[in-house]
């Protein structure tokens, strides 16, 4: 009966693959062929003439290439000893800083070096027996899929799928050209880069579905900022918070765009700051409360200066 400590199954997992045979006639282990392999040097015979090398040498690396293109069965992965990638990854670190080596049951041992092969294994060999993922559909792209099918079996018209990049650099320049606009007399103020991004995600939230989002470091969002706004937004920097477009209105004609944000730079005093904010709405306690402290903050800096 397997234990249910991590370590145990860690230990478990170590011993059936070095043990496993990985050549018939004669009769070589896993363990047999990587000791033999530890003992060569770089220098001396591997680099020298890696041709001439030990039969249980070349044993080990020709499993090792096996496992990197095609899935092993013999070979046990950490999910089958029922440890999670991370618990894998805990038990190898701690058993290499408790251990001066690897014991199995047979009193045999080799070096700590093994374990980095093992875990180079055990990643290749699991994306190798992991199926492919199957993307979500929905019934009516279903339908979509099917009539297109149909369309090309019964026309024989030749189709390709385009990725989800060149898919969403199309979808972003619709969207742009219907509702913004690059030519304004009389804009002398730029759109926030930061608003337009929030906006484009909201028309993809609001068609597609949550599962698409956009982020600067996005390639079709670069593409887009780089390719139709003629900005390059690789490099943040401050003349990029401001980009040279208007959103248009009902009839087309754009929207002059309003400076929100106010900075405590230039001509603008607590007062004005203040006014902006507010915007015609009463204000809260605190902001009350903020005001006042900035009040008498000043009557307190007009009598130190007449002093």
């Amino acid at each position: 009966m397997q234990s249910n400590t991590i370590h145990t199954r860690f230990k478990h997992f170590i011993e059936v693959n070095l043990q496993q045979t990985i050549n018939d006639e004669p009769s070589v282990k896993l363990y047999e062929a990587y000791a033999e392999f530890s003992k060569l040097k770089w220098k001396d015979k591997l680099l020298e003439n890696p041709k001439d090398l030990p039969p249980k040498t070349k044993l080990f690396l020709q499993f090792v290439e096996k496992t990197e293109k095609e899935a092993v069965p013999s070979f046990v992965v950490g999910r089958q000893v029922q440890l999670s990638d991370s618990v894998f990854a805990r038990c190898l670190n701690s058993y290499k800083s408790r251990y001066l080596n690897v014991k199995l049951k047979n009193k045999n041992v080799v070096d700590l070096g093994v374990l980095d092969y093992l875990d180079k294994m055990n990643k290749t060999q699991l994306l190798m027996r992991l199926p492919k993922p199957m993307p979500c559909i929905a019934m009516h792209t279903a339908r979509l899929m099917r009539e297109l099918w149909l369309l090309k079996q019964e026309h024989n018209l030749p189709y390709k799928i385009r990725e989800d990049e060149i898919q969403l650099r199309k979808i972003l320049q619709v969207w742009f050209e219907k509702h913004y606009t690059m030519f304004c007399k009389e804009g002398e103020i730029g759109y926030p880069r930061r608003q337009l991004m929030e906006e484009a995600n909201d028309f993809l939230v609001r068609t597609f579905g949550a599962s698409k989002l956009l982020y600067c470091h996005d390639p079709s969002w670069r593409w887009f900022m780089k390719e139709i706004i003629q900005v390059d937004d690789t490099v943040q920097k401050g003349h990029y918070l401001r980009l040279p477009l208007w959103k248009k209105d009902q009839q087309g004609k754009p929207i002059l765009n309003v400076r929100k944000s106010v900075g405590t730079g230039g001509s603008f005093s607590f007062e004005k700051r203040h006014i902006e904010r507010l915007n015609g709405r009463l204000a809260t306690r605190r902001e009350r409360d903020t005001a006042r402290k900035a009040r008498e903050n000043k009557k307190k800096k007009q009598k130190i200066d007449r002093r």
